[in-house]
């Protein structure tokens, strides 16, 4: 971008007099310095300067140094200097031939410090041939600094980790029912329902039936042994499903009654409808073959290869019921358990509502288990109460990374950063190499303006299956990459950072779109101002630069100095907005 300068003009007409002892050379009227107002990027500033010298107006014996520095408050920071010198004089520098004339190209950059914000590039002169010098200083070439890139919006994505807590939680009690051979009569004085075992199952079901829990169903399911013919073993599997559910029937009929007995309440108050489910699954030819090979049999190898080899069903049925004359073990300890009908009873846990959870974390967390407390957290939109529940959860029996993990996250909402660091330290003690730990050590790292550190985190989040794109998108544009920052925003839409990112890299329309519905704030709205100015569109500026101050006054301070508005600096309309 060319800019005309007077001061620039002067010393060159005066270098031109100094070092030809002629005023009719023709000088340049330009000098170009990009960008025209110093900008940061990624923590840096870098510029250029160019300029040209036309021919016949530089001494072959002549040394030109030219001395860059930025001026800021009472402050002032050197930077590189630039020597120009003729074909004929001494010393190192570009050489500018005194005939045909030539150009130069200068180029620096600094470290951006936030003091910088209101600057001025200068540069002085020193005009030197054999032994007279002529010094010309303090002449300005540019304003800076732009720091549009600082502007975001600490919006980064925490992750929190999960309560634990199910609202439905089902629990199930077996039993199981065994039948003789070819029948579907069921008769408790069988051995096998008179096993103690099969007894224990049978009242643990009772004793569950009797918490009065509602049911969500009863599920049956029903077998044959694989020795006899295949529709009637279909069909006796059916048969001892349908006597299983009359069982359960008669049985939850028997309990409602000593639950209204003992509650003292009319039995039908007890009385709901029941779900059943009865399979019959004909042979049961998988527990067959488990059986046979956990036996103790000693040709079981055998048995099972004798049976394996034959694909027709009958004919493997035929060769079983062959073993059963051979091995009676067969016969009297493998088939009968397979003779079977399975009984599952699922109730519903009862628990606590979302309004007694949060009474008693607040009077008497200790009743609560350490899932409630977590949960209990997230039926609240306060970061402080909900900040303040987590660290209940610390004194838990049960407590784990959960806890400090989201306590830190809360922390970190709250600006309580160094709180939050405390936090993810016990929570790293308890669950190393945690995607979610590491990712919001990469926020906490945000928030203290390390990006370099939030970056190595959010990459290490990423390796444990976390999605960091609009985090590390956050971070590239801190470094300065644009580009990569968009790649990472790519699919998110409506996001004050992504807007900025967009507007940075020239892509203004995206940008604008992103602005307009992005949740308003004073930062979005002082974004738009900054839209405004770099689209020439004063009265956007002033619209919106009118809306950032009211909602946050100190972005009056931010936009008097900042160099964004730097060509409406003498608007009056600009002055009073700012003043």
């Amino acid at each position: 971008m060319k800019k005309k300068t007077r001061g620039i003009h002067f010393l060159l007409l005066v270098s031109a007099i100094f070092l030809t002892g002629c005023v009719t050379t023709n000088l340049p009227e330009y000098y170009t310095v990009n960008p025209e107002v110093l900008e940061a990027k990624g923590g840096r500033v870098t510029f250029t300067i160019d300029g040209t010298f036309p021919a016949k107006s530089f001494h072959k014996k002549a040394v030109v140094e030219f001395s860059p520095y930025l001026k800021f408050g009472d402050e002032r920071i050197e930077l590189k200097k630039l020597i120009l010198k003729g074909e004929k004089a001494e010393g190192e520098g570009t050489i500018i031939n005194s005939k045909t004339g030539g150009s130069f190209a200068y180029s620096d950059e600094f470290l951006y410090t936030h003091n910088m914000r209101a600057s001025e590039l200068y540069v002085d002169a020193k005009i030197r041939k054999g032994s007279k010098i002529s010094e010309y200083n303090n002449i300005k070439l540019a304003d800076g600094v732009i720091h549009t890139y600082q502007d975001i919006i600490h919006d980064e994505e925490l992750i929190y980790a999960p309560s634990g807590y199910e609202p439905i939680t089902i629990v199930s009690e077996n039993a199981t029912l065994y039948f003789r051979v070819n029948s579907a009569d069921l008769n408790m004085n069988l051995a096998l329902n008179k096993d103690e075992e099969a007894i224990a199952k049978m009242k643990e079901l009772e004793d569950f039936l009797m918490k009065g829990w509602d049911v969500k169903d009863i599920k049956i399911n029903a077998w044959a042994s694989p020795e006899g013919e295949i529709h009637f073993n279909d069909n006796l599997a059916t048969k001892r499903a349908d006597a299983a559910s009359k069982f359960m029937k008669s049985k939850l009929t028997g309990i409602n009654k000593k639950r209204a007995k003992a509650l003292g309440v009319d039995v039908s108050s007890l009385e709901k409808e029941v779900a059943y489910s009865a399979s019959g699954n004909g042979e049961d030819w998988d527990g067959f073959m488990t059986a046979i090979k956990n036996s103790d049999l000693k040709d079981k190898n055998q048995i099972l290869n004798v049976v394996n080899s034959q694909s027709d069903v009958t004919k493997r049925e035929e060769e079983i019921r062959n073993m059963t004359v051979i091995y009676k073990e067969i016969e009297e300890t493998i088939l009968p358990p397979l003779r079977r009908a399975e009984i599952t009873v699922n109730c519903f846990e009862p628990k606590r509502t979302d309004e007694e959870m949060a009474e008693l974390v607040m009077t008497n967390p200790d009743e609560l288990t350490y899932a409630e407390i977590m949960h209990t957290a997230t039926l609240t939109d306060d970061p402080t109460a909900r900040y303040n529940i987590y660290q209940t959860a610390f004194t838990n029996k049960d407590r784990d990374w959960k806890a400090y993990n989201n306590a830190a996250a809360e922390a970190i909402v709250l600006n309580k950063l160094n709180e939050a660091g405390n936090l993810l330290i016990q929570a790293e003690k308890l669950a190393k190499d945690n995607g979610k730990i590491e990712n919001n050590l990469g926020v906490l790292a945000c928030h203290e303006n390390n990006y370099e550190a939030a970056e190595q985190y959010f990459m290490k989040a990423m390796s444990h299956g976390e999605n960091e794109n609009y985090n590390l998108g956050v971070v590239s544009i801190q470094k300065g990459d644009y580009a990569k920052a968009l790649n990472y925003f790519k699919g998110i839409d409506c996001k004050h950072n992504v807007a900025l990112a967009q507007v940075l890299s020239g892509n203004m329309n995206d940008g604008l779109k992103n602005l307009k519905c992005s949740p308003e704030s004073a930062q979005t709205n002082y974004l738009l101002a900054v839209y405004g100015a770099r689209s020439n569109n004063a009265d956007m500026v002033y619209e919106y630069l009118a809306k950032a101050i009211n909602k946050d006054a100190s972005m009056k301070a931010k936009a008097k100095e900042d160099r964004e508005f730097l060509k409406l600096f003498d608007e009056h309309a600009f002055a009073q907005l700012v003043n």
